[in-house]
């Protein structure tokens, strides 16, 4: 279990690749529930209700793993799925953990203060480091660049926020 964690922690430090993960459907299956945990954990510490914030969970997750299957099967690549889902998932679920500090700060409430200023300029950085990563494990999937990888994240990323703006106003 220490080996996982170490793995996704360099991953998320750009270290490692998602291809270095064994195409385990077990490990898959361990990164999607870390991954909705945590999902659900920024959602509770942001004042969202339980249920909307699972709801949410899922969808971004049934989203994610279905972009990356549908360009995986494009691109005649569709044997790293387990491994790329894995990698999405884990260090989704790191890079989320990392941003509940930042949003304990009360970044987004309505009153201003010098914690929340400082709350929402950490989770800025969780933020710009989660496009990082992912722009990374981008990378190594399709054989691009960091660059073109890290634009794929943000367009991703677009797309995410608007969708479930639209299926869960705005939340």
């Amino acid at each position: 279990m220490q080996a996982l964690i170490r793995f996704f922690v360099d991953l998320c430090l750009l270290r490692r690749a998602p291809q270095d993960l064994p195409a385990s459907t077990t490990l898959f299956q361990a990164a999607l529930a870390a991954d909705l945990l945590a999902g659900l954990l920024v959602g509770l510490i942001s004042n969202q209700p339980i249920l909307s914030s699972l709801a949410q969970g899922i969808a971004e997750l049934a989203l994610q793993l279905g972009l990356i299957y549908g360009a995986l099967r494009l691109t005649g690549h569709l044997g790293r799925f387990t491994q790329v889902g894995t990698a999405l998932m884990g260090s989704g679920a790191l890079i989320g953990l990392a941003a509940l500090g930042p949003l304990a700060l009360n970044p987004t409430g309505s009153t201003e203060s010098d914690a929340a200023a400082l709350g929402a300029f950490l989770l800025l950085l969780v933020v710009v480091w989660n496009l990082l990563v992912t722009g990374h494990i981008v990378r190594h999937t399709f054989g691009i660049s960091l660059g073109q990888g890290v634009a794929v994240a943000v367009g991703y990323e677009v797309l995410v926020i608007t969708l479930i703006s639209v299926l869960f106003g705005g939340a």
